[in-house]
């Protein structure tokens, strides 16, 4: 495993800003893999909590299948709040209000993290007691590179799940965007 070493924090967001606003109209996750979640998780659901989000995709989806949740999504790029259900932060900082209040929180940007084990533990931290994470995570998308900083295997995120006190429930593997999976995540009890 490798994270990108940036000079300073300013320079992560740099990147971060520049990657977001060249792919903002640019949708990663699919809607397919938000109803199998939803699928997995069932429909007693009140808040949802999405990271790394551009333009509230993964929101919206999720608003389909559960029009009255409360949905919100973290971005850090500076246009964040111009998108619905979206709040400019950076999810490797924990936020007080969010702690302890989430059924699901869903990210397909861990590979945007700079401190994998430190994030986990926010994301941990902000689900509820009976709250899943569900990490999708793709090794033939993950580089060293400045805007994708995180660089590592399946079993080296599986590991770090595992070292974050949380088990791996499931995976769904199957139809999902460049041969990745989505780590099904609980916190250990």
């Amino acid at each position: 495993m490798r994270t990108w070493e940036y000079e300073n924090y300013d320079e992560y967001l740099k990147h971060q800003n520049a990657t977001t606003l060249k792919k903002n109209n640019w949708v990663y996750a699919q809607k397919h893999t938000i109803k199998n979640i939803a699928d997995y998780k069932g429909f007693a659901v009140k808040n949802i909590l999405c990271h790394g989000t551009r333009a509230a995709g993964e929101q919206k989806y999720f608003a389909e299948l559960y029009p009255n949740a409360y949905i919100i999504g973290s971005e850090i790029c500076q246009t964040a709040e111009k998108f619905p259900m979206t709040k400019r932060w950076d999810f490797n900082k924990p936020m007080d209000e969010w702690v302890g209040k989430f059924d699901i929180i869903y990210t397909n940007s861990f590979d945007h993290t700079i401190t994998p084990m430190e994030t986990l533990e926010v994301w941990k931290n902000q689900l509820n007691f009976t709250g899943t994470l569900f990490l999708e995570y793709s090794a033939k998308k993950s580089v060293h590179h400045p805007n994708d900083p995180l660089d590592a295997t399946d079993d080296e995120v599986r590991q770090m799940i595992i070292d974050n006190n949380m088990i791996i429930r499931d995976e769904i593997n199957e139809d999902v965007k460049h041969k990745g999976r989505v780590f099904i995540c609980e916190v250990s009890r």
